[in-house]
């Protein structure tokens, strides 16, 4: 049977991959789902193990018992892994797209071509006939976003694209990762400096539009500026005035010295710990700016408001949950947001 066929027959079996705050909010939202089931659910912290998925969710039981033993889990049968890890963990990746299920993540699998690990995943990909699809807001929605700009142009010289992200709302764990707290010496270098913790990445999306829309390209560049908080945090983490509360990083691919796809982003504990004026050249509207150059110009911006108790974050997870049917139909592989219907996926 196909996987188009067999989609199509019976609700979507998920498993969720780690469950923090946006995992959290992903099983809610599956467990109200009349087209999917939530069927496994995989922890790191061992006072997790054996809870139910629902309960770590703050809903009621769900009969889904969370497991932080691997092997028990790629044994669940399941169409698709929603992969919501602290950092890139293509160990784990690897053995899951084997196993036959798809992968939607939203800390990796944008555009892996570069990693050492990139045919091993074209193997477990054709092994378990599934696909790997990563998702998100930025990286995700923004350059999809990107990609819709440029649809108006006959040419495309360039595309810059910005954004304001405040992360208060992000667990105590990304809120470490990202390097809130650290000096600026500690960013300065290193493989938990501002170029080990986002370079790469960024760079698969500058790449990824660059060979998406057919633009030449034959290098990248890389920079940051350090803001540092103007007063104390202390919250989820410690934060001392003085120490990273801001981050301006601009990642670019590039044709020669000029830049061809850019991604300026202003990543922040919020706007209150930070100077007005670090924050005046950043996106005009909302949180998102794309500017296209070419034949025509195109510029998109993009807002995400909410009620109060609704976390704007909650939407990174929202975003892999509504592309879980296109990956479950989609060939195996790697996937592209342009494999996906556009409508739905925008």
């Amino acid at each position: 049977m196909t996987k188009e066929a067999s989609a199509s027959m019976k609700k979507l079996k998920i498993i969720q991959w780690y469950t923090g705050e946006i995992a959290r909010h992903q099983i809610r939202v599956i467990a109200a789902s009349p087209s999917m089931e939530l069927v496994g659910a995989y922890v790191h912290h061992e006072e997790k193990d054996g809870v139910d998925a629902g309960e770590i969710a703050g809903i009621g039981p769900l009969g889904v018992r969370a497991t932080n033993n691997m092997d028990e889990i790629l044994a669940v049968d399941a169409d698709c892994v929603l992969y919501n890890p602290p950092t890139e963990r293509y160990n784990e990746i690897i053995p899951i797209l084997a196993s036959g299920k798809n992968v939607i993540s939203i800390i990796a699998g944008w555009n892996p071509k570069k990693r050492s690990c990139y045919s091993a995943i074209l193997d477990a990909c054709e092994t378990g006939q599934s696909s790997l699809y990563g998702t998100g807001l930025n990286p995700g929605l923004s350059y999809e976003l990107a990609l819709l700009a440029s649809s108006i142009c006959t040419d495309v010289d360039s595309i810059y694209i910005k954004t304001c992200e405040p992360q208060a709302s992000l667990s105590e764990v990304f809120l470490q990762m990202f390097g809130f707290g650290k000096s600026e010496e500690e960013l300065s270098g290193g493989e938990r400096g501002a170029y080990g913790i986002f370079a790469r990445s960024l760079h698969e999306i500058t790449d990824l539009l660059c060979e998406e829309l057919g633009l030449p390209h034959d290098g990248t560049a890389f920079a940051y500026q350090f803001e540092p908080a103007t007063q104390d945090y202390e919250d989820k983490i410690v934060v001392k005035k003085g120490t990273m509360a801001g981050l301006l990083l601009k990642a670019s691919t590039t044709q020669g010295d000029k830049p061809v796809a850019t991604i300026e982003l202003r990543f922040l504990l919020g706007s209150e710990y930070v100077r007005e004026s670090w924050l005046a050249d950043g996106p005009r509207h909302g949180w998102l700016e794309i500017d296209i150059k070419g034949t025509p110009g195109s510029r998109l911006t993009h807002e995400i408001y909410a009620d109060e108790d609704v976390i704007g974050t909650w939407s990174t997870g929202t975003k892999a949950i509504n592309a879980i049917p296109f990956v479950c139909e989609a060939k195996p592989g790697l996937v592209s947001p342009l494999d996906l219907p556009l409508g739905r996926m925008l």
